[in-house]
């Protein structure tokens, strides 16, 4: 999944909507009299009819500032639909934010009158004009109209003012719509590895005498209705090596011969020996292989003129994440990075190393506790809201969770960096493992889109998880602004998806979790 950088639209200008109108009535405002005959309009207004049903359109729209509301109420972003006469806030405001008592700021072409129809707060109907001079406080805990008549009282129109705040606290980072399944895999699994590759997902497994291939286009299928298939390696694989490039799929046997294949299913020796495998870089996978005493960085196919360098010592050898790749601003090449494993003395790292195609470099260092084997990353997002106009824009961000540590024990820690894994930190507690997901080490994650309805429901084989009890705040009921004007029915929403692993023991998880953030589950609000 490649990062993505996000804009917010622009508020929609009004000229191009009145102009509409203003043809749409010129086609159907035609003079049949002589050229002695005018408009009555022009001779007691010098306005035409479409300039007077232009003057009900609503061309500005906000909220009086007042800091015993919210801090910078009057920049609060809204959209003007003159088409679906609607003016709403895409952005919810935070919690708690008292609407009850505003003062709107309503700006107009020219009209006569303005009248406010609203519910105060004893539940009672009101209607009133507006006065722009010292315009009254009106309740917007439900929607409001607002009608605005031309300058010749002839025409108006009516507006209806949605004032969105979130129920709940709006950028907690929590684990939502969890499920679970069980993995794809041959009965009695005692091992298994999830890869994915030209948009299907293929999971390996093994009850440690045969061999099990089993494939789906899409991750949530129902796990009996995977297309399963016998793999005879001829070898005995360590699938916690299996990559899939843009070429062909790789992984090293017990000896560590590093095999290839075109298909997944026929395999066939490289002739090279290499102790681990960091995964894919384009077409070639990347590793590192022993040389005497010492260890020598790899790639396979071997680029011309390729020289293999000595590995650092604080390089890891070994029970890293797998390789993230991804575009950057600062690199014509695509960009790979590494985090955690052992290095050669068998101490555990915390680095995070970068790798550009030809060369690696040590970049960051995570939190200290991420010292770990077989940490699991992605690529996904998370939310930061500007408090300036209480706009909210979605951030490119890098997850990593899970790991064993130096004294056998398992990490339930989530780190997170939101600049391409520069900077690492601890992510927030509501989006740390919850207590009924066991920890685990050594999963394959994998980040696919899916596509939302506005009456979605889980199902397929897939079971719910009872997560602990989550603050009432927790719970996320916007999604981050959409400015469609059609009726949204569905939606992008990016699920994670957590392959089997191992447990405290050492054995298979036979699961697959399947997550996501709150946030994208909900229906963008028009």
């Amino acid at each position: 999944m490649q990062f993505e950088k996000y804009k917010y639209m622009n508020k929609r200008l009004a000229a191009s909507s009145l102009a509409a109108l203003s043809i749409m009535l010129g086609s159907v405002v035609v003079s049949c009299n002589s050229d002695d005959d005018t408009n009555d309009y022009d001779i007691d207004t010098g306005y035409t009819p479409e300039t007077m049903y232009s003057s009900t359109a609503i061309t500005a729209f906000n909220l009086k500032a007042d800091t015993k509301v919210l801090a910078n109420l009057d920049s609060v972003f809204f959209t003007i639909d003159l088409e679906g006469q609607k003016i709403f806030n895409a952005d919810s405001m935070p919690l708690g934010t008292d609407v009850r008592k505003l003062v709107p700021v309503i700006g107009t072409g020219g009209s006569s009158k303005i009248m406010i129809k609203y519910t105060d707060t004893e539940g009672n109907e009101k209607e009133e004009e507006y006065n722009s001079t010292s315009p009254d406080t009106i309740s917007f805990s439900s929607p409001v109209k607002v009608t605005v008549t031309s300058l010749n009282e002839t025409y108006s129109r009516t507006y209806t003012i949605t004032v969105n705040v979130h129920n709940q606290k709006p950028d907690s980072l929590c684990w939502g719509d969890m499920a679970y399944s069980v993995l794809p895999a041959i009965r009695g699994a005692k091992d298994a590895v999830t890869v994915e590759k030209n948009g299907k997902v293929y999971c390996y497994s093994t009850d440690g005498t045969a061999w099990q291939r089993a494939s789906a286009d899409d991750p949530a299928t129902p796990v009996d209705s995977w297309v399963r298939e016998t793999v005879n390696f001829g070898f005995t694989p360590r699938l916690s090596t299996l990559t899939a490039t843009d070429g062909d799929y790789y992984v090293l046997s017990d000896n560590g011969t590093l095999y290839s294949s075109t298909d997944g299913l026929a395999w066939s020796s490289t002739g090279k020996v290499w102790s681990w495998i960091y995964g894919a870089y384009e077409s070639r996978v990347v590793g590192v292989a022993p040389d005497g005493a010492g260890y020598v960085h790899a790639t396979c196919p071997e680029p011309q003129g390729y020289v293999a360098s000595a590995v650092r010592a604080d390089f890891p050898v070994g029970g890293t994440t797998r390789m993230l790749t991804f575009s950057s601003d600062w690199s014509s090449a695509p960009q790979g990075i590494i985090a955690g494993g052992h290095i050669a003395n068998g101490n555990l790292t915390s680095a995070v190393w970068g790798y550009d195609g030809q060369a690696w470099n040590k970049f960051a260092n995570m939190p200290q506790d991420a010292a770990l084997d077989g940490m699991t990353i992605f690529p996904y997002y998370t939310f930061k809201t500007n408090t300036i106009n209480w706009t909210v824009t979605k951030q490119s961000t890098i997850f990593a969770m899970g790991g064993r540590k130096a004294d056998g024990s398992l990490s339930r820690e989530v780190y997170i960096s939101r600049d391409l894994g520069v900077n690492w930190h601890e992510a927030d507690s509501l989006m740390q493992l919850p207590e009924q997901m066991e920890s685990f080490a050594g999963a394959r994650a994998l980040v696919i889109p899916t596509v939302m309805h506005a009456r979605s429901t889980s199902g397929g084989g897939w079971e719910s998880v009872t997560l602990r009890r989550l603050p009432a705040w927790c719970m996320l009921d916007g999604f981050y602004g959409s400015r469609a004007v059609a009726p949204i029915t569905e939606w992008d929403c990016p699920y994670i998806y957590i392959y089997g692993g191992e447990n405290e023991a050492g054995n298979l998880r036979d699961i697959v979790l399947r997550g996501v953030i709150n946030r994208f589950t909900y229906k963008p609000l028009q």
